[in-house]
């Protein structure tokens, strides 16, 4: 499965980088195909 992550939080260490992080891990673990975009570092 492909997978789009999108935060959009300014706080590169922050509660919700963690925890996209851990699901990104456990997706990738699973096979699966993810890609991610960080909303607030684009300009």
């Amino acid at each position: 499965m492909k997978i789009t992550v999108v935060t959009g939080s300014p706080r590169k260490n922050g509660n919700t980088f963690a925890m996209v992080d851990a699901f990104i891990k456990c997706a990738e673990a699973k096979g699966h195909e993810v890609v991610r975009f960080d909303a607030a570092m684009m300009k």
